[in-house]
Parts: structure tokens; C-alpha cells; sequence
């Protein structure tokens, strides 16, 4: 990384006042919001489907999202994807080589997780050590746990050729951020393609961030606030910000973003 450019970050970080958000949470707005110098792979303005931008990613290594570790916040609300039984469909989209998909079913659900990425399914269930077998559809290239006690299926491939019909319904959905993976254009068709493989009772915890001034760059992450979530579900669903939390730290040190918040959603679909 740069040096100067993450000065640049840390100087903007500089309090000249106190806020509220839209939601009612305090913040602390940086004192510039002119361009930002940005360490990303550059990536040409393309759809997500271009697997070749994703593919470069994780074969150089540069897969600064992962977690190695589950996600608080899917620790802290996991109750919210238990949709009246002890064993739910969980479906993880853009799951990387998330271990939140072990930690699901390890608990006894069946995790269905979709990348584009074939390394990525390669990666998890090696790091994992879970025995797994691997064969081909028409449309994508499925690697699943052979452990009867995990219940983990990986599909490799494009997420919007995804249906009812080619991998199943859902009781629940984990949206880890992958919705601000998603160019901008396709957000709606992204909102539309989840609500067709929930179940009429089925439910979205979503995680989404907000950004302060992303103009002038077309990659992910992309910013997302809960009122555009909303926009996007419409009526159809029952949406609830249930946390809000400060990352700017955070994205300041790994993209030089100068002003980050995490929002947390629950989304229930109205019967």
C-alpha cells in the first residue's frame, strides 16, 4: 500500500463535526470529500459474470474480504435464519470460501453456497477438511460434502443463471455483503433473483455497507444504504435495521475508503 495515500485517508479522518444519519446513528463525517486514490486491481466496467476480474483476484492471492474467522454479526443474529425448525435451507450467495458456511452446518443445516470463483470451492473445503465430491450440471460445477453430518453443498458459476428449478428454495438467506459485490446496474435483478428462491415464509439477513462519496470508480465495494436495501425489496418484505456499526478504521487501512458504516437488515418476506 501506498504511504501516501493512506495519510491522505488517515488526515480525513479528522473530526470538523458530529451528525446524524439517516437512521438516527451518530457519525463522523471526514473533512475532504474530493477523489480518493483507491488500491484496488483495476478492473475494466464490466457485469459480475466477467469471472476473469474474480479469477485474477483469488489466483494473486488478493482476497483482502475474507474472513478467517465467522462473522460476528452472523454469531449475534443467527436466530434470524432458524425459520421455525431446527434444520433450514440456508442459501449463501457469492460465498467466497466464507467458514460461516461450516459454522451453518456445522448447527445442522443444509448451506447450498454459490461463487464464480472454481478455486474458491477448491480452497474451502480443503481448509476446511471436509471430504467432498465433485460433478457437473448443465450450468454449473457442483463440489459436495460427502459427510453425512455436513450438510454443504459449492456451485461454481454464474449466480444469475440460478433458479428454483437448476438448485432448489430456501428457508433463509446469509447475504454477507455480497450485494455490494453486485455492479450497481444489476442490484435489482440480484433483489429479484434472491425473492425467487425464498420460500413464502423464508427470511434475508443482509449485510450492507454505506460509504461517504464513492464517485468516479465502478469497483466493488459499492455503496448501499439500508433506504436503497428497501428500495430494492420493496413491499414484498418486512425490513428492519437491526445494527449499525462504525468500520471506517477498517476500510480506511484496506481500500482507503475515509468513511465506512455496516448495516445490518432483517428481511422477511410478507405472506
Amino acid at each position: 500500500m501506498k504511504l501516501i495515500p493512506l495519510l491522505q485517508c488517515i488526515i480525513r479522518q479528522k473530526v470538523h463535526s458530529s451528525v446524524l444519519s439517516p437512521l438516527g446513528v451518530p457519525r463522523i463525517k471526514p473533512v475532504s470529500t474530493a477523489r480518493r486514490s483507491l488500491v484496488f486491481v483495476s478492473r475494466p466496467q464490466n457485469k459480475y459474470e466477467d469471472s476473469s476480474y474474480w479469477n485474477i483476484r483469488w489466483t494473486g492471492g488478493t482476497t483482502i474480504w475474507h474472513k478467517w474467522e465467522v462473522d460476528e454479526l452472523l454469531k449475534k443474529h443467527y436466530h434470524f435464519l432458524q425459520t421455525g425448525n431446527n434444520q433450514s435451507s440456508i442459501f449463501v450467495p457469492l460465498c467466497g470460501k466464507s467458514i460461516d458456511m461450516k459454522w451453518l452446518a456445522d448447527k445442522g443445516h443444509a448451506v447450498v453456497g454459490i461463487d464464480i470463483v472454481e478455486l474458491a470451492a477448491q480452497q474451502f473445503f480443503t481448509e476446511s477438511n471436509i471430504p467432498f465430491k465433485k460433478y457437473t450440471t448443465d450450468d454449473f460445477s457442483v463440489y459436495e460434502s460427502t459427510d453425512d453430518m455436513m450438510k454443504i453443498k459449492f456451485i461454481v458459476g454464474d449466480l444469475f443463471k440460478c433458479s428454483v428449478e437448476r438448485i432448489g428454495s430456501f428457508d433463509a438467506i446469509w447475504d454477507c455483503n455480497s450485494i455490494i459485490a453486485i455492479n450497481p446496474d444489476d442490484t435489482k435483478r440480484y433483489a429479484k433473483l434472491l425473492d425467487s428462491l425464498l420460500k413464502s415464509s423464508g427470511r434475508i439477513l443482509l449485510s450492507t455497507y454505506e460509504f461517504e462519496d464513492l464517485s468516479g470508480r465502478d469497483q466493488p465495494p459499492h455503496n448501499l444504504p439500508p433506504d436503497a436495501v428497501k428500495g430494492l425489496f420493496g413491499e414484498k418484505y418486512s425490513i428492519a435495521v437491526k445494527e449499525t456499526l462504525d468500520h471506517t478504521a477498517l476500510f480506511c487501512i484496506k481500500y482507503q475508503i475515509p468513511w465506512a458504516q455496516r448495516h445490518l437488515l432483517y428481511l422477511s418476506k410478507n405472506n
